[in-house]
């Protein structure tokens, strides 16, 4: 039974060419200017988060949102900019990994609810991911989970069945490879500029990112798992031949387009990765299989996911329109269009859906989670609580 490892990132992380405050320019008393910034989801889905921001204006007259959709890979650093002149967002989409950073630094509100109500309401792991000392400073938005996916008609002219442990796979990507050299098809892709493909693997072999001693965290990345996963991962490529040359480099963006263009044929990949490939080629919608990932020799098969929270900073002026608006975008219904388009899940899915397979399956892959050690405070196992949670009864495939 797989549990969902969530080593919470930042899935769509963007760049600023200008750093912009929070503090705005105040008309009349009573009136309040937001920053936020958002994650650039692209011009399909710019226009749902927009009307998200415009419905909350309509009942906050006091209230003006100045939107700025962020994207690149400086984005981090702008942010870290922003807080050391006194000038971030008001409210901003936060990667996971970065929640805690920022919290941390001081940098951020507390948000306005209680750990108890945040677990009750939300994934426990996503919560983790917001939360420092007991304290929740940030309200879970989305998940991206990463999976196996393949070529269905490709493995089917190839006779191969889908691969249930990482062993079958490496048979299956040579038996791909050789079958379809002619046509520059590999058999796997790896993505050598991103460690989030590789991560899961630490776990599938048994390893463990870190490991707490004491009050203090050690990094055990130099473990014979961790080792030992590595080692499979780059053979694919350095010795079986197995991946395309330059994907030694490939960060998401170009393993998402080799996938797409028909040069690899298994891989592992986000959801929201997945929505990229089919908005590339339609053709390949019927051709795409998406499976949890196979077991390793650790006796698991832990993944990973991305995901973001909505945080609101410190140095904001408007502190209650602020958390009015956090608690405005995580409503369900504001939620969900952007979940759907993006293919990225919910935090939470209601229980009228859960009766669903496909939704039954969706808060599976979720909830069987734990948060990667950002820091000590926000990493602890919830293995048996995600299992306890979510009933293993559903049959679908987890599904980005």
């Amino acid at each position: 039974m797989a549990r969902w490892k969530l080593g919470i990132a930042a899935a769509m992380v963007g760049v600023m060419g200008a750093v912009a405050g929070c503090s705005g320019d105040s008309g009349s008393s009573g009136e309040s200017t937001l920053d936020v910034w958002f994650n650039d989801p692209g011009t399909e889905l710019q226009p749902v988060i927009q009307k998200v921001m415009t419905d909350f204006e309509a009942t906050h007259s006091n209230v003006k949102i100045n939107l700025r959709f962020v994207g690149g890979a400086d984005t981090h650093q702008n942010y870290l900019t922003a807080v050391a002149g006194g000038a971030p967002p008001c409210v901003a989409q936060l990667g996971n990994t970065w929640t805690p950073e920022f919290s941390s630094m001081g940098a951020l509100e507390e948000a306005d609810i209680k750990l108890d109500e945040a677990k009750s309401r939300f994934v426990g792991s996503m919560v983790d991911s917001a939360t420092m000392d007991g304290k929740v400073y940030g309200y879970p938005y989305n998940v991206g989970n990463r999976a196996f996916v393949y070529r269905k008609d490709l493995l089917d002219k190839s006779g191969v069945q889908v691969p249930k442990t990482w062993d079958e796979v490496a048979v299956a990507a040579k038996k791909l490879n050789d079958d379809n050299k002619k046509d520059g098809i590999a058999g796997f892709g790896i993505m050598g500029g991103e460690i989030w493909q590789y991560v899961p693997l630490v776990w599938n072999w048994g390893g463990e990112i870190a490991v707490k001693e004491g009050d203090s965290w050690k990094a055990t990345m130099n473990s014979p798992e961790a080792k030992a996963a590595f080692d499979w991962y780059a053979k694919l490529l350095t010795a079986d031949k197995l991946s395309p040359p330059d994907s030694a480099n490939w960060v998401a963006a170009d393993g998402t387009k080799a996938f797409a263009l028909g040069k690899v044929a298994m891989g592992i990949y986000a959801s929201f990765q997945l929505k990229s490939m089919l908005a590339q080629s339609p053709d390949l919608k019927d051709k795409v299989g998406v499976v949890e990932l196979p077991t390793g020799p650790g006796g698991n098969n832990d993944t990973f996911a991305g995901g973001s929270n909505l945080v609101v900073f410190k140095d904001c002026k408007y502190t209650d329109d602020a958390r009015a608006l956090v608690r405005h975008m995580a409503e369900p219904a504001n939620v969900t269009g952007y979940t759907r388009a993006s293919a990225c899940f919910r935090r939470r899915w209601p229980a009228s859906r859960r009766s669903r397979p496909r939704a039954r399956s969706r808060t599976r892959c979720s909830s069987r989670s734990a948060t990667r050690p950002s820091t000590p405070a926000t990493y602890r196992r919830t293995r048996a609580g995600a299992r306890s949670r979510v009933a293993a009864r559903s049959s679908t495939p987890c599904r980005p």
